[in-house]
This record gives C-alpha cells, sequence and structure tokens, in this order.
C-alpha cells in the first residue's frame, strides 16, 4: 500500500499538544480545532521543534528517518528519528513508532542505545530523540573486511548483543530485528543494540497493516515467518543469523525472493561454518553452539540469553589457550610483559591506576619463575543480601525473604551454576557465590556484576514487599582451584556495611575490571590479623 492510499486519521490539537484518531473537528480538551498531521521532509539545515539542527541523514527505514542532529538546549549530539511523510497523518503507523519509543524507554544497559525523550513537536510530527553512536554498522564493518569478520572479534560482538539482550528480555521486550544493520560498533569496539521499530512483549506476533514491514527475510525466525508466539528465543535464532554473517559475510539463506527465503527460514539447514570457512580452526563447541541458536523448534535453542552468552563464554576461554599466544607460562619465561596489555585493554578505571610491574625472581633449577602479579583475579567471592526497604507496611521476615529470592532468583543461580559456580544458598536473605575466573578477570566481572544487575531488576518490580540488592564482590589470587577453596561463609558481611548510597561493594581488584561502571572510592578496611589495609570501591547495580 503506498502512502497516498493511507486512510488521514492522526488529527492534532495545537492547544493542547495532543494527538486524535477518527473525524472529530474538535479537540474535546481545549475546544481548539483539530488538524491533519502535516507530512515533514527534512534536510539538513533545518531546525526542527525550535531545538534540533538536522545535520546528516544516516539511515531511512520502513518507517521513521533517522538524523544526526544537534539538540541546542542539551548542547550534544543526537540520533534524530522522524515518522516517514507519508505516514505522518496514519495513526496506525503513529502508534506503532511511539511504541518502540516505549520498549526502548524499558530497557537501559550500556549495549544499548538510549532515548532521551519522545513525542510529538509543536507541530504535531513525532520523534525519538536518542543517543548518536558513532561508528558503523557490522553491515559496514563485514563489507570492509571482504567477508567476514575473524572468530575472535565475531565472538567479541556476539558478547556485547547478547549482553544487551539479556537485559532486553528481562524487562519484557522481545527485540525482533536483529540484524547486522541494528548494531553499531564504536570506535572503542562497544556495540549498541539499535532500532526497536518492531519490538515487541512476549506473546502473539503483533500484526501491522499493509504499510509495516515486520522483518527482513534474511534475518527472520520461522516463527515469525508463521506469524505465532515469540519470545526471547526468537532473538537468539536472529542473533544465529548475525553470527553466520559475521563470521562467513553472507547470511545462512540467500535468495532474492523473499517468499523463498521465508520458506528456507522454515524447512532448511544452512551449511555449517567449517563447510563455509574451510582452512579456518573453529574453537570447540563453537559450530554446536551456533547451531543450537539456529534451531527450528524454539525449545531446542538455549533457554535464555543469559544461557547462551554462558557457553559463548566458556568456548572463549577455550578459545584464548588455543589461539592466543603466548600463554602466561609463556611470558614467565620470556617477560614478555606486553601480552598482559593485549590481553586486556586498559580500562578507564586502568588509565588512572598505572599497571603494576611484572616481577621475577630466580628459581632454584636457574629458570625464571614468575612471581604472581599483583592484582590479578582467579576466583571472586560474592555475598549477595536482599535488604526490605521499609515504609510503614508488612515486615517481612527472613524465611519470606528467602522463598522470595528461591522464587524469584532461581533463573539467576542456575545460570551462575551452570558457568562453573558454586552458589549457596538463599540462606535466609543472603546467597554466596564463588566464581573461577579461569584467566578472564574481565569478562568474569562484568559477567557477575551483569548478572547481580538482572537480580536487582526482577526484585524491584516486586510490589510487595519493596526489596534492594546489596552485594560485596571479593577477589582472591590466581593459582588456587576453585573445589579446594573452603565452602562459601559469610565472611563479607562487613563489605555490605561500608560506604553510602550504591548497591555493590568491591575491592580494588575487581574494580580493574569493572568496565565502563562509575566507581567510587568508599574507604579501607583492614583484613584479619592486622593486614595491610583493602581499598574499596562501589558501584551501582541500578540499570545504566
Amino acid at each position: 500500500m503506498e502512502g497516498h492510499d493511507l486512510k488521514q486519521d492522526l488529527l492534532f490539537c495545537r492547544g493542547c499538544g495532543r494527538h486524535y484518531r477518527g473525524g472529530r473537528r474538535q479537540c474535546p480538551h481545549d475546544g481548539s480545532r483539530l488538524e491533519l498531521v502535516q507530512p515533514f521532509v527534512g534536510q539538513a539545515g533545518d531546525v526542527v521543534d525550535g531545538r534540533y539542527t538536522l545535520q546528516v541523514c544516516l539511515g531511512i527505514g520502513g518507517m521513521g528517518t533517522v538524523w544526526r542532529a544537534y539538540d541546542a538546549e542539551s548542547h550534544r549530539e543526537v540520533a534524530l528519528k522522524v515518522l516517514n511523510a507519508r505516514y505522518a497523518s496514519h495513526a496506525g503507523s503513529a502508534r506503532r513508532f511511539l511504541g518502540e519509543a516505549r520498549m526502548m524507554r524499558r530497557v537501559k544497559h550500556p549495549s544499548v542505545v538510549q532515548m532521551h525523550r519522545f513525542g510529538p513537536t509543536r507541530d504535531g510530527l513525532l520523534l525519538i530523540d536518542m543517543e548518536y553512536v558513532a561508528g558503523e554498522t557490522v553491515r559496514d564493518r563485514v563489507v570492509r573486511a571482504g567477508g567476514g569478520l575473524g572468530v575472535e572479534e565475531g565472538m567479541r560482538v556476539l558478547d556485547g548483543v547478547l549482553a544487551a539482550l539479556v537485559t532486553c528480555h528481562s524487562s519484557s521486550v522481545v527485540h525482533c530485528d536483529i540484524k547486522p544493520e541494528n548494531v553499531m560498533l564504536r570506535e572503542d569496539g562497544q556495540c549498541k543494540l539499535v532500532d526497536f521499530g518492531i519490538a515487541q512483549a512476549p506473546g502473539a506476533v503483533e500484526q501491522g497493516d499493509d504499510v509495516v514491514v515486520l522483518g527482513t527475510p534474511a534475518f527472520m525466525s520461522p516463527e515469525q515467518v508463521r506469524g505465532v508466539h515469540v519470545d526471547g528465543r526468537t532473538d537468539l535464532y536472529l542473533l544465529g543469523c548475525l553470527a553466520y554473517e559475521l563470521w562467513t559475510g553472507e547470511p545462512p539463506f540467500t535468495a532474492l525472493d523473499p517468499i523463498v527465503l521465508c520458506q528456507a527460514q522454515m524447512l532448511e539447514e544452512p551449511p555449517g561454518l567449517a563447510a563455509r570457512l574451510p582452512g579456518v580452526a573453529l574453537p570447540a563447541g563453537l559450530e554446536t553452539w551456533l547451531k543450537s541458536l539456529l534451531a527450528k523448534d524454539p525449545n531446542l535453542r538455549p533457554r535464555s540469553a543469559r544461557a547462551a552468552r554462558d557457553d559463548l563464554r566458556l568456548i572463549r576461554r577455550g578459545e584464548r589457550k588455543v589461539l592466543r599466544p603466548p600463554s602466561r607460562d609463556r611470558l614467565a619465561r620470556t617477560g614478555d610483559a606486553s601480552f598482559v596489555a593485549k590481553r586486556h585493554p586498559p580500562s578507564a578505571l586502568m588509565l588512572a591506576t598505572p599497571a603494576l610491574p611484572v616481577a621475577f625472581v630466580p628459581s632454584t633449577d636457574r629458570a625464571p619463575a614468575r612471581r604472581p602479579t599483583p592484582g590479578a583475579v582467579g576466583t571472586l567471592r560474592c555475598l549477595v543480601e536482599a535488604r526490605q526497604v521499609f515504609n510503614g507496611g508488612t515486615v517481612y521476615g527472613p524465611k519470606a525473604i528467602e522463598e522470595i529470592l528461591g522464587h524469584v532468583a532461581g533463573g539467576f543461580l542456575q545460570d551462575m551454576k551452570d558457568a562453573g559456580a558454586h552458589v549457596a544458598g538463599p540462606d535466609g536473605a543472603l546467597i554466596e557465590i564463588l566464581l573461577d575466573t579461569d584467566g578472564d578477570e574481565r569478562g568474569a566481572i562484568s559477567h557477575l556484576l551483569d548478572c547481580l544487575a538482572e537480580l536487582n531488576a526482577r526484585l524491584e518490580r516486586i510490589p510487595e514487599p519493596e526489596l534492594e540488592v546489596r552485594a560485596a564482590v571479593r577477589s582472591a589470587p590466581p593459582g588456587v582451584p576453585l573445589r579446594a577453596l573452603p565452602q562459601p561463609s559469610h565472611d563479607l558481611l562487613g563489605l555490605l556495611s561500608i560506604g553510602p548510597g550504591s548497591h555493590v561493594r568491591v575491592d580494588e581488584h575487581v574494580a580493574r575490571w569493572a568496565g565502563r561502571r562509575p566507581i567510587v572510592r568508599l574507604g579501607a578496611v583492614r583484613e584479619a590479623g592486622g593486614a595491610e589495609l583493602t581499598t574499596l570501591y562501589a558501584t551501582s547495580l541500578l540499570a545504566s
């Protein structure tokens, strides 16, 4: 259906700034005359709503056009999405456009593009003001690479997308449009999931009218093609299609006819990675992991984005051992300290904290032996406490909170166990976790903090009792196997009570790898036995 065939049924009141659908002529609130929203065809230099100066058109989608614009009120560059001119007066298109904004508003994560504001302009034009991401899309990166990225680079991108999907799904948002054009890559390597135009809550596929494209055939799940129930596993299928193109340069199925593509999504199996990448050493388990994402039956896919991310992290750890020489033993033999920098690029926190030197001492067999690098993290010990926020209502005892935690945190705790963690609890309002980093401090710490943030978000949605999560994370040096550590004991309670405000306390070694989370210094505590002071930091579990 072309734009001129659309029903012109979206009216706007300049007096109260509201939209109305139908054939009425006067605003029911202030009696002002209603008028049709006028189509907007912008060009560079135009000023929208008295504050946004359009600079460059970034792309034109099925329903909206995205501009890079300068916001004179907030003094920043933004990505401004406006409803396309042919849909300006179509109420159904406006409803879906605003639905996209509401979905974006529910998701807060560093790997998801953030929305600043949305709504009508003074002239009734609908817009969404979003974070501007400087960089390129995954599609652009793949084309620039000449067809497919390296295995490790692709896994790093997928890890970021999965982190975004974990938050989306915990907020009851199914993106439904994961594809290379909708994943932005910043210059610093961080990915951003964009375009929630067809996102919806889990359930039956939302049916649009003839002007709405509900997906891209090369990146549609079988259940989307059939128009049946969609949920988080739908996004995992789309992620499999994205992964396939990341590594091979093409999606799993290619055809000029969209009907042929849709049939392939429902009935055909794509060639395996090894067949598409002859001569490339694939890490153990990667092909099986990708095949599980592309399963036609949603029940055969990973049960959640969290589980898929955990599996990918385990594969990446094995990948580092195989494809990332020199190993730590070789580092000890050669003294090549540059390996440390290559393994973990410095975070913002590390830029302010100079890396500690690697020291060596001669051993009895005259071969150089390395002392453990100060600050290295081998194991994480985490204590989680759910506390009731008292507001004059019913006081819930430890057993009641334990039952709530067992119900709400069940999936979270199972995911941690699947990742190899030892979990104790819930015991009253407390849970304790032991997690081996397996040499991947940054990944393990970021993953643990993401899990705690998800648990906090789930508890915040419980109306009664009102609970908050406080957590403490301590590090143990490498070299001690997880099974050799003592059973978890509540030895982190002191950390929970130090410093105001934030939800989680960490020591300086954990803070090194906390990523881009804002870190504040709380103070220091003296270890048992009068040992040296340990500096403590804090960061928030609230969505950021």
